[in-house]
């Protein structure tokens, strides 16, 4: 396991399949190999950061961020984006692969110029309990955004969830449970696919569109 200190930044590489930490000063990146699973585990994790993703993936196979047992967990983007490398990093938690979001605790994301969740292929969520306030999407998935169980509350000036992009067009919602309201500038739920929805309780108080 190597988990390696940078000024203020931890960079996770593998050999490394979990990683928990309660105390992050500022960010958290993640840099493993094309094949590798990465789990990190928030018990209490309070992360304020100037002018980057606080969970930045850079590479890995598949991510999944765990809300620990009766934890509350705070990650924040307080300033303009500034990039160091060319994946235009533009959210609180940004994931060039796979993202799964678990566990039963809870996470509030806020951020006034980007998004709050972004994966680049697919993003799950199949628990916890999640307080999202953002300029851009809430929930953004290039491939699709799934949801099997939890509790959202989304507020935003774009998308509360939202799946492709602009060259992306068959990008997919799918939610099939959770308790998850909304709140948004734009759609409630934009997908540029398919959307399906077979459960769970979905209350727009605001929004453009459905």
């Amino acid at each position: 396991t190597s988990v390696l200190g940078q000024g203020t930044t931890f960079t996770i590489r593998l050999p490394l399949e979990k990683c928990k930490r309660s105390e992050i000063p500022q960010a958290v990146r993640v840099d493993a190999g094309d094949d590798d699973k990465v789990q990190l585990v928030l018990d209490g994790v309070s992360i304020t950061a100037a002018d980057y993703a606080a969970i930045y993936a850079k590479n890995a196979d598949k991510v999944f961020v765990t809300l620990a047992e009766g934890a509350g967990n705070s990650l924040t983007v307080s300033g303009d984006y500034v990039q160091t490398d060319d994946n235009n990093v533009d959210a609180v938690i940004f994931a060039k692969c796979d993202l799964t979001l678990n566990g039963t605790g809870s996470l509030t994301v806020k951020d006034n110029t980007g998004h709050g969740i972004v994966s680049k292929d697919d993003l799950v969520v199949t628990g916890g309990t999640y307080t999202i306030y953002s300029q851009d999407h809430c929930l953004n998935g290039k491939d699709s955004v799934r949801i099997a169980d939890g509790t959202f509350n989304l507020s935003c000036d774009e998308d509360g969830i939202h799946a492709g992009n602009d060259d992306q067009q068959d990008g997919y919602v799918y939610i099939e449970g959770g308790d998850i309201n909304i709140s948004v500038g734009d759609d409630a739920i934009h997908a540029e696919g398919l959307l399906i929805i077979t459960g769970g309780d979905i209350d727009v108080s605001k929004s453009c569109e459905g």
